[in-house]
């Protein structure tokens, strides 16, 4: 560091040293652009917790469920092991293998038609954390790789490590041979073995592995790429028809003759469901699920005026025109509003719905209702 050398007096000196420049911060909003809202009673246990824009980047995590909905930023320092995409778009994948670790490995749920994509793009993450100095074929021998970025690959053999008791693929059926359902997922064999895929279709049902209660159904989502949305369910048993009105005393004997599961049958209630990029369509055309009144609706309305329909209709998304007759049609669901265009800035947002003549009373618009202007 430089000095400088004054003299005060006779025979003294002293020694003024310069001082380190450091960067300024930008101005900014003590505010968090990260938002949160609690599900109404009686679900008021889950917590949704997240940010969403067009283009930039979507992702919530509902920790009480260990899930991640969609991955185009890091939301907190949670990692959840339930990670369920919509569709390949970056600004809903990017972040992805920042979610994916050898150690306990999550599940992730997406269209089935992008899996080999999103399979290569989360090992081309593991390869460049070591500089391109390695192959796939190379860690198919690295049975102990740390998965810091500073740490040396140790190379043994497949034998070897197979003898560690190590998981041995990362097909869904092989991985859960391997694991109980419980607690953490065994080790991956090798440093590419980071998660379990599962490629999804409209219709299809799956546990998820974590919260046992709770299953997701898939519905496919009208957008420019293949696309899904998901419904979560929570699931339990209730009185079977015929066992309905007797006495509770009898009700007691059968359960200790019968046994609980003879009397009761397997009862699935729609929690909520999450919907990436889409029309109005999809929910316009009434699935069961909204029919039947799921208390939640997490769903896109990229364009808010009538002058970006051509755009909307263009990319597939949603306009506000569209989705308000849906919004009105169902007024026992709450209906979360996401993932609004980068052309309307938050004050636009708000100042849009604020000032609807009869804006309705069940939507949830997710911007921050009294932060500064700004994106």
């Amino acid at each position: 560091m430089d000095t400088a050398i004054s003299g005060k007096g006779a025979g003294r000196e002293t020694v003024n040293k310069s001082k380190p420049r450091f960067a300024t911060p930008l101005p900014q909003s003590p505010r968090s652009d990260i938002l949160e809202w609690r599900f109404p009673a009686p679900y008021s246990q889950y917590i949704l917790t997240g940010r969403s824009r067009a283009a930039w980047h979507t992702s919530f995590v509902i920790p009480q469920l260990n899930l991640l909905l969609d991955a185009g930023l890091v939301v907190n320092n949670l990692r959840p092991k339930h990670i369920f995409l919509t569709h390949g778009h970056s600004d809903h994948t990017l972040l992805t293998p920042c979610f994916v670790t050898r150690a306990d490995r999550p599940d992730i749920y997406c269209p089935k038609e992008m899996v080999w994509a999103l399979e290569a793009f989360i090992g081309a993450k593991t390869l460049l954390n070591k500089g391109g100095l390695i192959t796939a074929d190379d860690l198919e021998a690295a049975a102990d790789w740390n998965e810091d970025e500073g740490d040396e690959v140790e190379v043994e053999d497949q034998a070897s490590s197979q003898n560690k008791g190590q998981a041995a693929s990362t097909d869904p059926a092989q991985a859960d041979r391997d694991w109980d359902g419980k607690g953490i997922r065994p080790k991956g064999r090798t440093s590419l073995d980071t998660h379990v895929m599962h490629g999804l279709t409209d219709g299809e049902t799956i546990p998820l592995r974590r919260a046992q209660t709770f299953t997701a159904t898939a519905f496919a989502c009208d957008h420019t790429v293949p696309c899904l949305g998901y419904v979560f369910g929570l699931n339990s048993r209730r009185l079977r028809p015929e066992y309905r009105g007797l006495p509770g005393a009898k009700l007691k004997e059968l359960r200790q003759t019968q046994g609980a599961e003879a009397i009761t049958a397997p009862h699935l209630t729609p929690l909520f469901a999450f919907l990436g990029d889409t029309t109005a369509a999809t929910l316009a055309a009434g699935p069961d699920w909204l029919q039947g009144g799921i208390p939640v609706v997490i769903t896109e309305c990229s364009f808010l005026f009538e002058e970006h329909r051509a755009q909307a209709e263009k990319t597939k998304h949603t306009l506000w025109a569209d989705l308000e007759p849906v919004v009105r049609r169902f007024p026992r669901t709450t209906f979360v509003l996401v993932h609004f265009s980068m052309r309307y800035s938050e004050d636009s947002v708000r100042r849009f719905f604020a000032e609807l003549p009869d804006p309705p009373t069940n939507i949830v618009v997710w911007a921050d209702g009294e932060g500064d202007d700004g994106v």
